[in-house]
């Protein structure tokens, strides 16, 4: 994911116009788009915005935090691909322009009230419990996400912010034909041209190298030998199952759910609703006049801008109305009789009339028909809160320094040891090999720090492990006299690879009837092939993977060839474009409208960073090339690690 966001786009708005998808971290958590990760200004400074610093522990926390966000969907992502991959320089934009879009909104006067914020906190899925915001979720996930309250207010209110300083920027762009029509041309061109394989199987074997060659092939791909970092760890899995029989309601609680909550079995009146909302008094005192006076409620409405879609409300309880309205317009809408109009009442919009179009009397369905649902329910919600204390109780007790087995035996809980894997959910078999196995928790393991101890974690199914890290591997290079055979195999696979790629070159460069060389050179028969960009963009759009040969006859002129790589290392494709047709855009109309939508959205893209780095010249950004280049260093210090074979 972090690759390909890199390579589609090489600024922070770019990401922006991708669904605003990495705003920021915390937000990204919970929603999939947010404002960017915390800054706070801790240690050696990197950047600064205004009169607010950035320190390198805030630079180097939000990468932690969106490091291991990555490795949700790629577990084998280390810290030094993530730096190599430009995930600082991307971490750093975004708290960069966060800091300043939230700074500019202050200045303009963009208010961001406490209400709204608490009520964007109730409402995050993962701090709630049985559907409800639960204090207790919420404080542990602020320890697990190393947040204060503080940070995650801030976040929340910049996200906002941001969110309406950029939505209008990126809306209404349109483009003209001039610039539509290029873009459909190239999408419509077509190409032939012809392909010829040149396997590394049809090249004669080398001679074996010597001790020196070997140990020189060795260390320079020392990297393809050398195991990732592997930790060990124990985990216990918490779950809603391990309190099914406690969770259980008895009689006397589904009977007390019954009779307390009777709308939600047909139990009270309801009523179908239609109202209006006039500014003020007089013109809703006129318009009851009307209405008494004979006046259709419909033609009233419409005389006064309502269509019947404006008026509709619905079927509502007392309490329902009162809770979405207020309590006043709520008893006047159920003191009137079905047919009539109730009496003008102040609202929290304006004065509201409601016309009564049906009353429902309480049909209250009997306790029998709905005992199951009812003990269903309450039997869920008894879960979710067991759940919660219990992971309360565990976490009280780890961070009190009990031992791990201690807490689990106390719990019924059954630990289990998993050996030293990596990232990506392998072992180091006794023959040096890298296998895969069985081990679904292995992206917490890589998430959480070693040295916090043992600790609990969501699980990412709703439920919550007990888990502590016991051990933590280095990258090792394997020693060669442990693999030699495997890397004299090599060895002689890239021999012929070289080989064979100096064939491929021979024929791209002399060029002529590519048949022929192929026949007299004994390669496979050429391949021809028309293609054009419009299908393959669908292909691609549809999740196919585009050979790299068709990639390159793309952008070749006519009459030039180049090499691709075949995969695997099978050995390499002689690519030649032959011909090139110009598209003609007014033999696909339709193309010519979805390319000036794609047209639109990228012209937003530049629009909103202009705006962006408009806004940071007007805060003041600036970055401290020294500081980030040793953030850098330090954090890519294990090196490029490839994984062993």
């Amino acid at each position: 994911m972090l690759d390909a966001i890199r390579r589609s786009t090489r600024s922070w708005v770019g990401m922006t116009i991708l669904g605003l998808a990495l705003l920021a971290l915390v937000v990204t958590l919970f929603y999939g788009q947010a404002t960017a990760p915390t800054a706070g200004g801790r240690g050696t400074e990197v950047a600064r915005v205004g009169a607010a610093g950035i320190g390198e522990t805030d630079l180097v926390d939000a990468a932690n935090r969106i490091l291991e966000r990555e490795r949700e969907s790629n577990p084998a992502l280390t810290m030094p691909e993530f730096v190599r991959l430009g995930g600082i320089d991307m971490v750093l934009e975004q708290l960069l322009v966060g800091r300043a879009l939230a700074q500019f909104a202050e200045r303009s006067g963009i208010p961001i009230s406490k209400r709204i914020i608490d009520g964007e906190i109730a409402s995050i899925p993962a701090l709630q419990v049985a559907g409800k915001f639960d204090e207790s979720a919420f404080r542990r996930f602020l320890q697990q996400q190393r947040l204060s309250e503080e940070m995650l207010r801030r976040d929340i209110a910049a996200n906002f912010a941001q969110r309406l300083l950029l939505r209008p920027v990126l809306i209404g762009t349109t483009v003209p034909d001039l610039l539509v029509e290029p873009y459909a041309t190239l999408l419509l061109e077509e190409r032939r041209g012809t392909i010829v394989q040149v396997p590394a199987t049809l090249v004669p074997e080398p001679p074996p190298p010597d001790k020196a060659a070997l140990e020189a092939f060795f260390a320079r791909n020392r990297a393809a030998w050398t195991v990732p970092e592997r930790r060990a760890w124990r985990e216990a899995l918490i779950t809603r199952a391990d309190f099914a029989r406690a969770a259980l309601p008895s009689s006397a609680e589904i009977e007390e759910y019954w009779r307390t909550h009777p709308a939600e079995f047909g139990g009270i009146e309801r009523r179908a609703l239609r109202q209006v909302v006039l500014p003020s008094e007089e013109e809703a005192k006129a318009f009851a006049s009307r209405v008494a006076q004979g006046t259709a409620f419909a033609t009233a409405a419409e005389a006064a801008g309502f269509g019947p879609a404006d008026t509709e409300l619905g079927i509502r309880s007392e309490a329902e109305l009162a809770q979405e309205l207020n309590p006043q317009v709520a008893r006047a809408a159920f003191a009137a009789a079905q047919g009539a109009v109730s009496a003008p009442v102040r609202g929290p919009i304006g004065w509201h009339l409601m016309l009564v179009e049906r009353v429902i009397p309480p049909s209250l369905r009997p306790l029998a028909e709905v005992r199951d649902a009812i003990a269903a329910k309450l039997a869920a919600e008894r879960a979710e809160q067991l759940l919660a204390e219990r992971v309360a109780a565990i976490e009280d007790r780890l961070e009190a320094g009990e031992p791990l087995g201690d807490v689990a035996a106390a719990y019924g809980l059954t630990l289990s040891a998993v050996p030293p894997t990596t990232a990506d959910g392998r072992v180091l078999d006794s023959s040096n090999r890298l296998v895969s196995v069985q081990a679904p928790n292995v992206a917490r393991a890589f998430a959480v720090e070693p040295d916090d101890g043992a600790q609990v974690v969501e699980d990412g199914k709703g439920n919550f492990l007990l888990l502590e890290v016991t051990d933590v591997i280095a990258p090792a290079t394997i020693p060669l006299e442990a693999i030699r055979e495997r890397v004299l195999a090599n060895y002689m696979a890239e021999a012929r690879l070289s080989a064979a790629r100096a064939i491929a070159d021979e024929i791209a460069r002399r060029g002529g009837d590519l048949a022929a060389v192929a026949r007299a050179r004994g390669l496979p028969p050429p391949q021809q092939i028309r293609v054009r960009r419009l299908e393959l963009a669908q292909a691609a759009q549809a999740g196919q993977s585009i050979p790299q040969p068709v990639l390159l006859l793309l952008r070749l002129p006519a009459g030039t060839a180049e090499v691709a790589p075949a995969p695997g290392g099978q050995g390499w494709y002689v690519v030649r474009t032959e011909e090139l047709r110009r598209g003609n855009p007014k033999e696909a109309e339709q193309l010519a409208t979805l390319t000036r939508q794609s047209l639109a959205q990228a012209t937003a893209n530049e629009l909103a960073e202009t705006f962006v780095r408009a806004v940071q010249r007007e805060v003041g950004a600036v970055r401290t090339p020294a500081a980030i280049d040793a953030i850098k260093a330090r954090l890519a210090g294990a090196g490029d690690v490839a994984s062993a074979p």
